[in-house]
């Protein structure tokens, strides 16, 4: 038997107290995991009811402005497109529907077509129309001087020319000029077809020296030799003796006789940026012939017969060479008062030059304002020069010549369209008074060779010849 110590308590079995001693732990661990999770959430989704997917909804209204009418130049159809969302617009102050109308102009289409919104923004404002050309500001000397222009009514004409016409100006050339004129120097007039032209206005007279100086001098030193688009505008004395024009490496003038000559040598750009830098442009090979022929088809800008006195031509065979003043032959003026669209100088127009244009155009019906070929590799000139029979200052006569070359048998006059507020020149340009008192070419020294029209003149005193003349078809 066991002995136990005298005055001791029996002992009981130790298994409850093992028990209190791991469950209070066992408790607080409990708790700890649960607090956790009712702070991470996850009891929420065991305990609340399972919530209905949220879902937003946009839905997008095209709305579509009433068709234009076609024959009206009205600006492109609108078509707005309004989203409506369900999701509160924060910069709104209260909650609900928010619209946002955003209008931006589509191309019209024909029948049923989804339209698709893009997560690029819409563009607030589309051009629908090209920027306005910028004004020209013409210089004050350049308004002073340039030349007076006036209107020239549109209409239809017959532009081009017949066989029979050519074969009795070949025949005049030949027994009457004593020149060796070929009829197949107008086969780029043919065939004779209808023309429209607007209403334009003309320049009365060719461009004249001063006012190509002028406008030398306001487009500053050395612009002469690449400031005309990069291409030369013209020859000084300086590049060419023959040339009229003196450059001192600061101003460009001429000799005190020739400021009312015209203008020779240029170049076709030389040309065209004049008459931009005056607020006006080249003449159409159509509106020129518009200008010589009138309403009435006449072959000369007077009328139906050749006269010697009314034109600057290498005829009669004493003619001394060169061109004469402006408007020296104020007889010789076309019906609407345009002076020396025969003879004196040939003229730039602003087309293209293709033989077989004329071709084109009657194979199209009536042409409204046509202004030549898209390109090519020579520029037309219109209306003979001194350097010529009077077979090729015929008002229906077709040239050409290299853009970037100029002749001294080469000048021009300007155009403008209408209305043209500008158009009309300086006060003390009378036209009435134009070819009165005049002064006289300056003397030559040498004859005028009896030769075909497209031969050169002999060399005028202290120059030296022209390069060859171009023929009907360049």
């Amino acid at each position: 038997m066991s002995y136990r110590p005298i005055g001791g308590r029996r002992q009981r079995s130790a298994a409850w107290q093992w028990v209190i001693i791991g469950f209070i732990p066992g408790l607080l661990c409990g708790l700890s995991i649960m607090i956790g999770v009712i702070f991470e959430g996850t009891l929420l989704d065991f305990v609340l009811p399972t919530p209905v997917p949220r879902v937003e909804t946009t839905v997008v209204h095209v709305v579509m402005t009433a068709t234009e009418d076609p024959n009206r130049p009205s600006a492109t159809p609108q078509v707005e497109f309004v989203v409506v969302t369900t999701t509160p617009d924060p910069a709104l102050s209260a909650g609900g529907l928010s619209a946002v109308s955003v209008s931006s102009p589509i191309p019209a289409a024909s029948g049923a077509e989804s339209a698709a919104l893009q997560s690029t923004p819409f563009p607030t404002a589309i051009p629908t129309n090209p920027p306005a050309p910028v004004a020209v500001q013409v210089p004050e000397i350049l308004q002073v001087l340039r030349s007076l222009a006036v209107s020239v009514p549109g209409g239809t004409f017959t532009m081009g020319t017949l066989p029979a016409e050519v074969i009795v100006a070949v025949e005049e050339c030949t027994t009457r000029d004593g020149g060796a004129c070929l009829a197949a120097y107008a086969e780029d007039s043919y065939p004779a077809h209808a023309v429209t032209v607007d209403a334009f206005l003309m320049e009365t007279t060719e461009v004249t020296l001063e006012q190509y100086v002028a406008f030398l001098n306001v487009r500053g030193p050395g612009s002469h030799l690449n400031g005309c688009a990069g291409f030369p505008c013209i020859q000084t004395r300086n590049e060419s003796a023959d040339a009229p024009i003196v450059f001192d490496s600061a101003n460009y003038s001429i000799p005190g006789i020739l400021p009312q000559y015209p203008a020779y040598g240029m170049t076709w750009y030389g040309a065209r940026e004049y008459c931009e830098a005056i607020g006006r442009r080249l003449p159409t090979e159509a509106e020129w012939e518009r200008a010589a022929r009138g309403d009435d088809g006449r072959v000369y800008p007077w009328g139906n017969t050749w006269d010697n006195a009314l034109a600057k031509t290498n005829r009669p065979l004493d003619t001394p060479p060169g061109p004469l003043p402006i408007a020296s032959y104020p007889l010789g003026a076309s019906v609407y008062g345009v002076y020396d669209l025969a003879g004196n100088m040939a003229e730039w127009v602003s087309d293209w030059y293709s033989e077989r244009y004329y071709e084109a155009l009657a194979g199209q019906g009536a042409a409204l304002n046509p202004v030549g070929p898209v390109t090519g590799l020579e520029k037309v000139l219109r209306g003979g020069s001194w350097n010529s029979v009077p077979f090729f200052s015929r008002a229906v006569h077709r040239q050409s010549w290299d853009p970037s070359e100029g002749q001294r048998w080469i000048g021009f006059r300007c155009a403008a369209d209408i209305p043209n507020d500008d158009a009309v020149a300086s006060a003390d340009l009378n036209p009435a008074t134009l070819g009165i008192n005049v002064p006289a070419a300056p003397p030559q020294q040498t004859e005028v060779a009896n030769a075909q029209p497209t031969q050169p003149p002999p060399p005028e005193a202290n120059q030296s010849a022209d390069t060859t003349a171009s023929n009907s078809a360049g």
